[in-house]
């Protein structure tokens, strides 16, 4: 029995790692002199999950740290489970995992396995559990810095055999998609809405379209300015788009984080049945770490 339980001991260390990461994701939300109201930040993205990392290997020294294996895996299925902790609770969804999962499950694993060598040569450990609050001392630390502005832009082109004069009414006002003609993928099962159709409206001299998505989003776009089967520019109006109540559209939506500024079209004649299509972008983030 006292086997038994010896060996079943090692996973407690897998379980607080990743309840501590559950609670620090619970409070990041919280605008208040520690926190900023936002998960785009370095204390979040990069020092919670060294922490991940090293609390199993603190709390299972005679287990872990002995294993290389033991100790780079055992932090990985640490965050792993606060991930699913995450999406359960509805702190996160899977596109949110998507973008934070690699820096966690890289960084968790790399430190359980530096921390799993260094402390074989020193078992007197515990006082390095006062490395759990190093994330709270970095949260108002990095608060304290204004957040940095950067532009960018993303463009993506398609060659369609038709005329600029066949496409253009197309993409001002998108018939209705259908499932063979638009295949859900890896996007969409994470997540990300697809289009299902837009209609073109006009409202006090200003023309607008309503695009309507998967899961009941809607976005609100003004046609800002028009050259038949040239170009077209849209702006979204996000306070007037429906959107949904979910950590995706809070957190790039809903935050202060990205601003989108321009949306437009730009169509290029190949010849008389041949069309190069550029679909581009212009949005703005705002935070401390952009380059992420």
């Amino acid at each position: 029995m006292q086997i038994h339980i010896k060996d079943s001991s090692q996973y407690i260390g897998i379980l607080i790692a990743a309840l501590y990461g559950l609670i620090i994701r619970f409070f990041v939300d919280g605008n208040s002199i520690i926190f900023s109201n936002t998960v785009f930040n370095i204390s979040f993205l990069f020092i919670t999950p060294i922490i991940i990392g090293i609390i199993p290997i603190l709390f299972l020294k005679t287990h872990v740290y002995k294993n290389d294996f033991k100790s780079f895996f055992y932090p990985i299925i640490s965050v792993s489970l606060f991930f699913v902790l995450a999406v359960v609770t509805k702190l996160e969804d899977l596109f949110c995992i998507f973008i934070i999962g690699l820096p966690y499950l890289l960084i968790a694993g790399t430190v359980g396995f530096i921390a799993g060598k260094l402390l074989k040569k020193n078992e007197r450990n515990k006082e390095l559990l006062s490395l759990v609050f190093l994330p709270l001392i970095f949260f108002p630390i990095e608060k304290s810095f204004p957040d940095k502005s950067q532009d960018y832009k993303v463009s993506y082109s398609l060659i369609i055999n038709k005329s600029p004069e066949y496409i253009f009414p197309n993409l001002v006002e998108v018939p209705h998609l259908t499932d063979k003609e638009y295949k859900e993928g890896f996007f969409q099962f994470i997540g990300i809405p697809r289009p299902i159709e837009s209609k073109l409206f006009l409202e006090n001299g200003t023309q607008y379209r309503i695009g309507q998505f998967t899961d009941g989003l809607a976005l609100y776009e003004t046609i800002e300015k028009k050259i038949e089967n040239q170009y077209v520019l849209y702006k979204i109006d996000l306070n007037k788009s429906q959107l949904r109540d979910r950590p995706t559209d809070n957190h790039v939506l809903k935050g202060k984080n990205f601003e989108f500024e321009n949306i437009y079209y730009n169509l290029s004649p190949i010849s008389p049945n041949q069309t190069k299509v550029t679909l581009s972008c212009d949005y703005r983030i705002i935070s401390k770490m952009n380059f992420y």
